[in-house]
């Protein structure tokens, strides 16, 4: 039976996954959406430390909302 149990991925070790993904296609393509894509990966990271959500919006933007 513990052998079945999978650990599930928390929030902040998503968002760093999903900044060094596109961190990675960005660095392999060049191509400057995929830069932004990543800018915007690392501002979400960045803001899960953030306890305040008016001060997350003020600093991050719309790069907290998922793209």
């Amino acid at each position: 039976m513990a052998e079945q149990l999978q650990r599930l991925e928390t929030r902040p070790e998503r968002l760093w996954r999903e900044f060094i993904e596109a961190s990675r296609r960005a660095e392999k393509s060049h191509d400057i959406q995929d830069g932004f894509a990543a800018g915007r990966a690392w501002s979400r990271w960045l803001a899960e430390f953030v306890p305040d959500g008016s001060t997350k919006t003020a600093v991050h933007g719309q790069a907290t909302n998922r793209q």
